[in-house]
């Protein structure tokens, strides 16, 4: 049953059109009546009527005025004007509001019948169409993470994901190629062979799987995966014409405003995630996705972590399939060196038993990890030499002794992974080296954390983070204290104002450099002004 609200400032008119719907027999509506413009309105927001027959000339407000303000909070009520005016602008006005239907007074009734049966018909399709919509959307509830599910599945296991990307094109309304891959982890801590009690975690991520899932659908319009043991995957399309910094900064945003999230959903689970590089075709989402695991493995505790901001990384172009050795090669990268010895361990046992002792079988199954180290000296520039390659491999195949291969390679394997880690470090040397090269050339401009990050194309994050670890100061502190080295020496040796030394050196408020002055070196630029000359 529809609601219908009668207006009009006439009682007889009111009770004539009560009159005819009741005496019709299929027309069946709930009624309310108002006699001005503003018991309309008022009446409109609580009764929330789907029909309103509304005079245009009443008392106070008008009968369109009233139309015009019920559909700003009840777009979806219909309206049947009634009039004595036969007024064509009156009419043209009417239409321009979306008013049905324009009756004149004295009210026909075949006119007016006609009219709620129109409108009716218009509310009953209104409705079959809002079901059909409901319907739809209960199906897609239902039938789009299994298309997630699948398309995530084939990045994953880097397959040919073309009929899935269609779908989902069609489905989701959507027109992207170039995306990153974000992947979530949690445990409980890490230790050296990675998170803990991932299966405990595991078992109770599955029962917050949707809370997880609205996590990341409120923060970005991903393509989400299933729960994978402790791990759930993410397609994020980006914008393929901003710049490589422009799109880290805001994954990195992304990321951190889902880890918070997911951390107010349940603080007992440590939550760390991992961002590859955007790409700009989805062919190479694969790619995106081992980068992503590298982010994870390099963190040593819960957040969320950019491949670009791991010290030298970069593209290396992966054969290797099998899971172990994609760790080990991840952990030799990251120069993690006792890890890698530990994975080595794990797959030369397997070999051992798969091959049964068969020397030769064993060393063409740890050949392609031969390579692979190999690859990793050249891509990280330690060492580019084919010639010196070539020794390599000729010293390895001459060994005949299962144990001799067994220490061959762990030699090798540590030696990398030891020159990764130095280079590694390295790296974030000369990143702090240039910043502070940097500071000390510019000091006296305005320079904010994040203008530095952009020039050094590291994220804010990062950069405070090893600045920190290097120089023992955050950023703002050494830039402040460059500031007021400065000004010491300026204050003791020229004949500059505190005024002056404030602008040479960086700071636009007098008042607020005297403070920083004096919280940094005990006194007030004036005080150590009259300091230094007494002791010259």
């Amino acid at each position: 049953m529809y609601k219908l609200l009668i207006v009009d400032d006439e009682q007889i008119v009111i009770d004539s059109v009560k009159f005819i719907v009741e005496r019709q027999g299929n027309l069946h509506f709930e009624m309310e009546t108002a006699h001005t413009g503003r018991e309309a309105i008022e009446k409109a927001e609580t009764f929330r009527p789907d029909i309103v027959v509304i005079d245009i000339k009443m008392p106070g407000i008008s009968g369109l005025e009233a139309i015009s303000e019920i559909k700003k909070f009840h777009s979806g009520a219909l309206f049947i004007i009634i009039t004595a005016f036969a007024n064509f602008d009156f009419a043209k006005e009417a239409l321009q509001m979306g008013v049905i239907e324009y009756i004149n007074k004295p009210i026909s009734r075949s006119k007016l019948v006609a009219a709620l049966e129109n409108a009716v018909k218009i509310k009953d399709e209104e409705r079959k169409k809002l079901k059909v919509q409901l319907d739809f959307k209960e199906k897609m509830a239902f039938i789009l993470p299994a298309l997630e599910n699948s398309f995530i599945y084939s990045i994953v296991l880097s397959d040919d994901h073309t009929t899935e990307l269609k779908s989902l094109k069609k489905i989701l309304d959507i027109n992207f190629d170039c995306g990153y891959i974000m992947t979530i982890e949690y445990g409980q801590g890490k230790n050296k062979n990675g998170l803990v009690n991932k299966i405990g975690v595991s078992i109770k991520s599955q029962k917050l799987y949707s809370a997880l899932r609205d996590a990341i659908k409120e923060n970005c319009k991903g393509i989400v995966g299933p729960v994978m043991i402790n791990r759930i995957t993410t397609f994020v399309p980006c914008n393929a014409e901003t710049d490589e910094y422009t799109q880290r900064i805001e994954a990195l945003k992304i990321g951190t405003k889902i880890y918070n999230k997911l951390k107010s959903i349940d603080s007992g689970i440590d939550y760390y995630i991992g961002i590859g590089k955007c790409y700009p075709s989805l062919r190479d989402a694969n790619k995106s996705y081992e980068e992503s695991l590298i982010a994870i493995d390099y963190m040593d505790e819960g957040g969320v972590v950019h491949i670009n901001d791991i010290p030298m990384e970069r593209d290396i172009q992966r054969s290797y399939k099998q899971d172990i050795e994609q760790n080990l090669v991840k952990k030799i990268i990251l120069g993690e060196t006792e890890e890698c010895v530990a994975a080595f361990e794990h797959i030369f046992c397997r070999l051992i038993e798969q091959d049964r002792g068969n020397i030769d079988k064993l060393k063409l199954n740890l050949l392609e990890l031969v390579a692979a180290i190999w690859r990793i000296s050249k891509d990280y520039n330690l060492n580019s030499d084919n010639a010196v390659f070539a020794d390599c491999l000729s010293e390895y195949m001459s060994i005949n002794n299962i144990n001799l291969i067994r220490t061959w390679m762990i030699d090798n394997i540590r030696r990398t992974s030891d020159e990764m880690a130095r280079a590694k470090k390295n790296n974030f040397s000369c990143i702090v080296k240039r910043a502070i090269e940097y500071l000390t050339q510019n000091y006296n401009k305005a320079i904010t954390l994040e203008y530095m990050s952009r020039e050094l194309n590291i994220s804010p994050t990062y950069f405070s983070k090893i600045f920190k670890e290097e120089t023992g100061y955050t950023f703002i502190d050494y830039l402040t204290k460059l500031r007021i080295e400065q000004a010491k020496k300026l204050i003791a040796n020229s004949n500059y104002g505190n005024k002056e030394i404030c602008d040479f050196v960086g700071y636009s408020d007098p008042n607020y450099f005297s403070r920083v002055f004096k919280k940094i070196v005990g006194v007030t630029p004036t005080e150590y002004r009259s300091y230094s000359m007494n002791n010259k």
